[in-house]
């Protein structure tokens, strides 16, 4: 695939799909979807499709339709691309009398997305900013290296080599456990899974886990300070980490 198409994924699968763990870990985007029945298709043109459907207070990625839906078009993936970066604007096909949700609700959403995913060092300051911030950015990593593992050429490569299971990335301090599903050379991020891991990357401290995902300081040095412990099936997560490394290029 197309480097535009990986990124589009990412944007997508990694970026946005943060909406579900922001509308749970955010009292202000809770309000924002509180009291809402519906749901977000987004459709690009050569690319990845998605649904967000929020429903009781939740908000939640599927690849199925939801109810009363607004569904947006997209003329590419370079198209959903600069919309995300807030160069253009998507074109509306159905649910016009819901706009208003789209316009008003999602924009103030998206920009609560920005606000923990692009942090100042003053809010980094702040605790409760700084764990909501690691725990979207633990996610997008992992939903991000499946994406590269599936749709990037070198990704690819590299994803062919991982052996059949699932890796385990977890944060000890907060208790954020994240997966990445390998089976047949094909990746799969997940948030749980009833299989049992077959390799462990754990991190000791939520400042542990920024710092590696931040690019502050790398993997090695961790392990030495005794800050991240990596057990099991390690050839697993020496060829996650090489796609990891690659997720700075694309967001």
């Amino acid at each position: 695939m197309s480097v535009s198409y990986t990124k589009a994924a990412i944007n997508l699968y990694a970026v946005l799909r943060n909406l579900e763990e922001l509308c749970r870990l955010d009292p202000q985007s809770m309000f924002l979807i509180r009291g809402k029945q519906l749901s977000i298709q987004f459709v690009i043109q050569g690319g990845p499709s998605a649904y967000l459907l929020f429903a009781e207070g939740t908000c939640k990625m599927s690849e199925t339709a939801g109810v009363r839906p607004i569904k947006l078009y997209f003329r590419s993936t370079e198209h959903f691309n600069r919309m995300i970066d807030g160069k253009a604007t998507p074109i509306p096909l159905q649910g016009f009398t819901r706009l208003s949700f789209l316009t008003k609700e999602f924009t103030a959403l998206t920009k609560r997305l920005e606000y923990y995913l692009k942090p100042s060092d003053e809010r980094l300051m702040e605790p409760e900013y700084f764990d909501i911030h690691t725990q979207l950015l633990l996610n997008t990593a992992a939903f991000a290296v499946a994406c590269i593992g599936n749709y990037d050429t070198v990704g690819q490569k590299i994803a062919q080599r991982i052996p059949d299971g699932v890796i385990s990335i977890s944060i000890q301090e907060s208790g954020q456990q994240v997966f990445l599903l390998c089976k047949n050379g094909v990746l799969k991020a997940m948030t749980s899974t009833s299989l049992t891991p077959r390799a462990y990357m754990i991190f000791d401290t939520i400042q542990a886990a920024n710092d590696v995902l931040s690019e502050k300081v790398n993997v090695h040095e961790l392990i030495v300070k005794e800050n991240l412990l990596l057990k099991g099936m390690l050839p697993m997560i020496q060829h996650m980490n090489d796609i990891l490394a690659k997720v700075p290029a694309f967001v």
